[in-house]
């Protein structure tokens, strides 16, 4: 495996990042010889459950933005967003300085804030070899439209950061009678569609039908990953096939 190797965990609000963060760093270096370190990119935390070898909040945090500048949360945070923009050259040189096998990036809740300033930058100038994780509550997913604008969202990660890009059902752990229905819209389109019919209505039918029959084109073919950062299970299936984007076969399914 390329060395080092950097991990972008990325999800809406809510999705488990930063508990995914920790949860998947502990099992690596538990189960393997590999050093990890934790990047936090997220300055509008107030506690994160790892120790970060790098803290945005070092350098600005939003509740400081929003007092000096006299700004809103929302402000305060594009505001910060661009301020990373800014110095992504800067924040990288520094992670990159951090001797690791891997480094895992937890990024701010907003994730179209980070995706449209600062993370492009910051996935470009870092070191070795990059992926991204998009984590999806499987809460969310387990409703048609859910899964169908998630996997949307992945694949907009991928273009965005110019990175592979994996998904990540997180929570699974509150969503155990929901998995094999998620399974199996995954896996028949067809059963897909008539879930969409079912949940919709009016000019979201179109919508929703047509993103389904569009997404299968332009997804590569791949696994979905199921996880819990509260119980640990699905660390393995994880860690494997973040290795086998590596493959020379590229196959992820």
């Amino acid at each position: 495996m390329p060395r080092p190797l950097n991990l972008i965990v990325l999800g809406t609000a809510g999705a488990g990042k930063s508990a995914l963060t920790a949860t998947f760093g502990k099992w690596i270096e538990q189960n393997t010889d590999q050093k990890v370190a934790y990047i936090n990119l997220d300055p509008g935390c107030d506690f994160v459950p790892f120790e970060p070898d790098f803290d945005i909040r070092d350098y600005f945090t939003i509740a400081q933005i929003m007092r000096d500048e006299s700004l809103g949360p929302n402000g305060a945070m594009v505001r910060a967003s661009e301020m990373l923009e800014q110095r992504a050259g800067e924040f990288s040189k520094q992670i990159n300085e951090i001797e690791a096998d891997i480094r895992l990036i937890d990024t701010p809740g907003q994730m179209e804030v980070f995706l449209f300033h600062g993370g492009p930058e910051i996935a470009k100038l870092m070191e070795g070899v990059t992926i991204s994780l998009f984590l999806t509550d499987a809460e969310v997913a387990a409703k048609a439209t859910g899964l169908v604008f998630t996997r949307l969202l992945g694949l907009s990660i991928g273009l965005r950061l110019g990175v592979p890009a994996i998904s990540v059902l997180n929570k699974i752990d509150l969503a155990q009678g929901k998995l094999a229905e998620i399974d199996r819209m995954l896996a028949d389109a067809e059963l897909l569609k008539e879930r969409v019919v079912k949940e919709s209505s009016g000019v979201m039918i179109d919508l929703t039908l047509g993103l389904s029959r569009v997404l299968p084109d332009l997804l590569p073919a791949a696994r979905v990953v199921k996880a819990s950062a509260k119980t640990g299970e699905g660390m393995r299936e994880l860690y494997d096939i973040v290795h086998e984007v590596f493959c020379a076969c590229g196959d992820l399914t």
